[in-house]
């Protein structure tokens, strides 16, 4: 089975991607990256200043296949202050 390494972005900044999962297929490993895109929502939205949470996916030769983000944007609409 193929090797994949998910590299996050939090609060904290980027975590390494030096632990590989076995999946079946690159499109069980997005679908992994989405559930731990998910969890890491769960624990948390993102927050000023990043105001954004992500998963990337490497292959086993560690190139980046894709990139999801959870991004946290507030539009302000009519007389609304901003802050």
């Amino acid at each position: 089975m193929p090797i994949f390494y998910f590299r996050t972005t939090d609060q904290e900044g980027f975590s390494a991607e030096d632990r590989g999962f076995e999946f079946d297929d690159e499109e069980a490993a997005l679908r992994e990256a989405k559930v731990a895109l998910a969890e890491m929502a769960a624990d948390g939205l993102p927050q000023d200043p990043v105001s954004m949470i992500g998963v990337q996916v490497l292959n086993e030769d560690h190139i980046l296949l894709v990139e999801m983000r959870l991004v946290l944007k507030t539009i302000f609409h009519g007389n609304t202050a901003t802050p």
